[in-house]
């Protein structure tokens, strides 16, 4: 049987070669340049040539050094991949979301998500930002996903934009809440109120109230009574369905950005993303069903069983 080359040196070297430096290489380990540049050597021991040129202020792969980089980044990147999709099978489920994602469609169902499946450790992130794929994330949701060969997309339904309020708001101030404060977020901003005033056929002198950082905030303000706000249908869907927010007449404004749900191809194959993905498919059609006059009437994206699909690929 050969002898394997040292690994901790394989990782130093690995590391060195891609930064381009000891000591960048030593921050990335964790340990300092002179373990990296022991590691090193002990390599070059092994192999019996150098793999790196030392000069300052820096250094550069020799020949050698070039040709065994891309063997050994090749082959970590290959047991990197694979470690995640194994780990992907057991352990945690990670699911990273927009925020206002996050907090009000994912967090208030998931309740029913942890019923049905005690066994599978559910793990929510809401991100300030575009979330992405990564060790740390198993699923990500957010709006404008793009495909992406090796990707799993499950678009979510197409969305309207409509004035939302708490019931008891609605009933004091009648249509006298048009002349309120009326509140602002990113996904509900001025523009968006001029949009949907537009749509309604009028245009009015409108006052504006807070500019809330995340549609989620603007949409708990209002569930509050604090005055009305723009909401997508997604995102009020279980608020509608608890009686924490009610809809301010029926008119609506498409909304042209679509949440999209994402895993790796290979996650697929393990059974709690499965039950993920299926749960969440049941949970939309559910939301469709239940109040269909606040999201588009365009058909779920079918799978040929009337159900929604990820592009052609089964998950």
């Amino acid at each position: 049987m050969l002898e394997m080359p040292p690994l901790n040196a394989l990782a130093a070297f690995e590391a060195a070669a891609r930064l381009g430096s000891f000591t960048r290489a030593g921050e990335e380990l964790c340990v300092t340049q002179a373990a990296v540049s022991q590691h090193i050597r002990r390599l070059e021991e092994y192999l019996g040539a150098p793999l790196f040129i030392r000069h300052a202020p820096g250094i550069r792969l020799t020949p050698d050094g070039e040709r065994y980089y891309r063997t050994v980044s090749g082959a970590l990147e290959a047991l990197r991949r694979e470690s995640a999709r194994i780990r992907r099978g057991s352990g945690p489920l990670s699911v990273v979301a927009e925020a206002s994602f996050a907090n009000r469609w994912l967090a208030p169902r998931l309740s029913r998500f942890c019923e049905r499946f005690s066994d599978i450790d559910l793990r929510i992130a809401p991100h300030p930002s575009l979330p992405e794929l990564g060790p740390e994330a198993d699923i990500v949701i957010r709006r404008d996903m793009p495909a992406s060969p090796g990707l799993y997309r499950l678009p979510l339904p197409p969305e309207r934009l409509f004035p939302v309020c708490a019931p008891g708001y609605g009933r004091e101030r009648g249509e006298a809440w048009k002349k309120d404060r009326l509140l602002r977020s990113p996904e509900g901003g001025e523009a968006d109120w001029k949009a949907w005033f537009a749509a309604l056929g009028e245009r009015p002198a409108l006052c504006f109230g807070p500019m809330f950082q995340f549609a989620y905030m603007a949409l708990a303000a209002a569930s509050e009574g604090r005055g009305a706000a723009l909401g997508s249908s997604l995102l009020v869907a279980e608020d509608l369905r608890a009686g924490r927010l009610a809809v301010l007449g029926d008119t609506f404004v498409e909304v042209a950005r679509r949440y999209v749900a994402v895993c790796p191809v290979e996650a697929c194959r393990s059974s709690r993303v499965k039950a993920f993905f299926q749960w969440m498919r049941e949970e939309l059609e559910k939301d469709r069903a239940e109040f269909p006059g606040v999201f588009p009437p365009e058909e779920l994206l079918s799978d040929g069983r009337g159900g929604l699909s990820g592009g052609g690929i089964t998950c």
